[in-house]
C-alpha cells in the first residue's frame, strides 16, 4: 500500500454540519461539525490549517472516533499541520470519525486533505431524522467536561478553557442521540436575539442563523436537506446583559420583534420543520430590578410562551413550546462560568426528548 492524498472536498468524505468549500479546503467553524471517513487500509492522517490563537482559550479541539472505539482528545496548533488520526491498525475497512468540539470563538478551522495508507472508500449514510440545535454556550457545550459544586450562590467558579468545552456531553447531542438523529449545531457564546451580552448587537443569533461561519460574509445553502426538529435555546443572553446599567432589564418589544421576526423566517426556510422553542437552563428568563422602592420586572421566558401561543393561534402547527428546568447548582454542580454541568444537560435532554417524542409521535 501507499500513501493517497485526497483533497478535502472529495465526494467520499462526508460533512455534517455547516461547512463551505474555498481554494485551500473545507472551512468550518461551530462545535459539532463532523468529518466523516471510511477507508481501507491501515492508517490515516489530516492536514489542517487552523485558525485557532493557541493557548488555554485559543486551542481548537477535536475528538477522533476510529472504528467506534471512544474518543481520542485531539488539541491543533494554530497555522498548518499534519496529523495522525490512526495507525498501525489491521489491514481491512476502516472508518474515522472527526469531531470538532470547540466553537467559532475559538477559531475557524480549514481541512485541506486527508492522507490514506490504502485507499478511501464512500462513508455509510445516515438514515435517521436530523435536528438542528440553534443558541448561544448552553448549546455549544461550554465548559461541560468541568464540574464544580459552589458553597454559595456567589463562589467563583473556573473560567472558560477550550479543551473542556465538550458538545457530547450537551444536551443537544444527548437528545439527538436519543432520538436517534443526527445534530447540527448553530451556536455562538454570548450572542442574543435582540442584544448579546456584551450589548452589542451585531452578530445576532437569527444573523449567525444565516451564515456557514459567524464571522465570514458567506451565506449558508438552505437548498440542502431542511432539519426536521429545529431547537432554539436562545435569550438567556438577552436576559442577563446589562448588568450595572440602564438597559438593565431586557426590552420586550424589542426582543419580541427580532424572535417573531426569527420564527417567521425559520418556517420560510423550512415549512414541515417542527420548531421547539426553549430557554435554559441557567435562567427562565426572568429578572426583576427594584430602584427607589418601585420593583418593576421583565421575563423572557414568558414572552417566548407568547410569541409561540401567537403563532400556534396563526395556525402553525409545527411551533411548540417547550419549558426547561433552571438548573441546580448545588446538587448537580456547574460547568465553567456557572454554565450548566454534564449532569443538568442530562436531565436537560431527558426533557427535552420526551416533548420531542410527544410532538413527533402524540
Amino acid at each position: 500500500m501507499t500513501w493517497v492524498s485526497i483533497p478535502a472536498a472529495d465526494a467520499r468524505v462526508r460533512y455534517v454540519g455547516r461547512t463551505y468549500r474555498a481554494d485551500t479546503g473545507v472551512v468550518f467553524s461551530h462545535p459539532g461539525v463532523t468529518v466523516h471517513m471510511r477507508f481501507w487500509g491501515d492508517a490515516v492522517r489530516m492536514r489542517l490549517d487552523d485558525a485557532g490563537a493557541g493557548g488555554d482559550v485559543g486551542t481548537n479541539h477535536f475528538d477522533v472516533v476510529v472504528d467506534g472505539a471512544p474518543p481520542r482528545l485531539l488539541a491543533v496548533r494554530p497555522g498548518p499541520g499534519s496529523y495522525v488520526l490512526a495507525s498501525g491498525l489491521p489491514v481491512g475497512l476502516h472508518t474515522v470519525e472527526v469531531f470538532k468540539r470547540t466553537e467559532s470563538l475559538v477559531g475557524t478551522s480549514t481541512l485541506v486533505a486527508l492522507e490514506v495508507h490504502g485507499e478511501l472508500r464512500e462513508p455509510p449514510r445516515h438514515t435517521g431524522p436530523r435536528m438542528e440545535f440553534v443558541g448561544d454556550s448552553i448549546t455549544c457545550g461550554y465548559g461541560t467536561d468541568v464540574t464544580f459544586v459552589p458553597e454559595s450562590s456567589s463562589s467563583k467558579a473556573p473560567g472558560f478553557t477550550a479543551k473542556h468545552q465538550n458538545p457530547r456531553r450537551s444536551y443537544g447531542w444527548l437528545t439527538a442521540r436519543r432520538l436517534g438523529a443526527e445534530a447540527v449545531f448553530v451556536c455562538y457564546s454570548g450572542h442574543g436575539v435582540y442584544r448579546n451580552l456584551d450589548l452589542s448587537t451585531s452578530g445576532l443569533l437569527p444573523d449567525v442563523y444565516e451564515r456557514v461561519v459567524p464571522d465570514a460574509p458567506i451565506d449558508w445553502d438552505f437548498s440542502n436537506d431542511s432539519p426536521d426538529v429545529i431547537v432554539i435555546n436562545a435569550g438567556t443572553n438577552d436576559t442577563f446583559a446589562g448588568a450595572g446599567t440602564a438597559a438593565f432589564l431586557p426590552d420586550e418589544a424589542a426582543f419580541k420583534a427580532a424572535y417573531r421576526t426569527f420564527l417567521t423566517r425559520l418556517r420560510t426556510l423550512h415549512p414541515r420543520a417542527h420548531i421547539v422553542c426553549t430557554l435554559g437552563s441557567m435562567t427562565d428568563g426572568s429578572k426583576r430590578m427594584e430602584r427607589q422602592g418601585v420593583a418593576t420586572s421583565a421575563h423572557v421566558g414568558d414572552w417566548i410562551s407568547e410569541l409561540v401561543a401567537e403563532r400556534q393561534r396563526q395556525g402553525d402547527a409545527r411551533v411548540h413550546r417547550h419549558v426547561m428546568a433552571m438548573q441546580n447548582p448545588f446538587v448537580d454542580g456547574v460547568g465553567e462560568d456557572w454554565h450548566p454541568s454534564a449532569a443538568t444537560h442530562q436531565k436537560m435532554a431527558e426533557s427535552l426528548s420526551r416533548f420531542i417524542q410527544d410532538v413527533l409521535h402524540p
